[in-house]
């Protein structure tokens, strides 16, 4: 579902900004706000159970990936 609402929103950006295309980017946006929270909520679980240490090391794996997709988008 979130590759579709990612692929989506991709195409309205490249549509004329109208109010009802601002209106469906926003909601999209709210929607993957909200997926982006559960999914917080479902990995501290995780931690729960492997360990609060080692889901931290992950997280910083995936930072340091972030910041690589952040520069490849400059």
């Amino acid at each position: 579902m979130n590759t579709e609402l990612l692929k989506t929103y991709k195409q309205l950006e490249g549509m004329s900004q109208t109010e009802e295309v601002i209106q469906i980017k926003n909601q999209i946006k709210e929607s993957l706000y909200q997926q982006l929270r559960y999914h917080f909520l479902e990995l501290s679980g995780i931690g729960r159970v492997i360990g609060y240490d080692e889901l931290q090391n992950e997280l910083s794996k995936a930072i340091e990936l972030l910041e690589i997709e952040k520069q490849r988008e400059k």
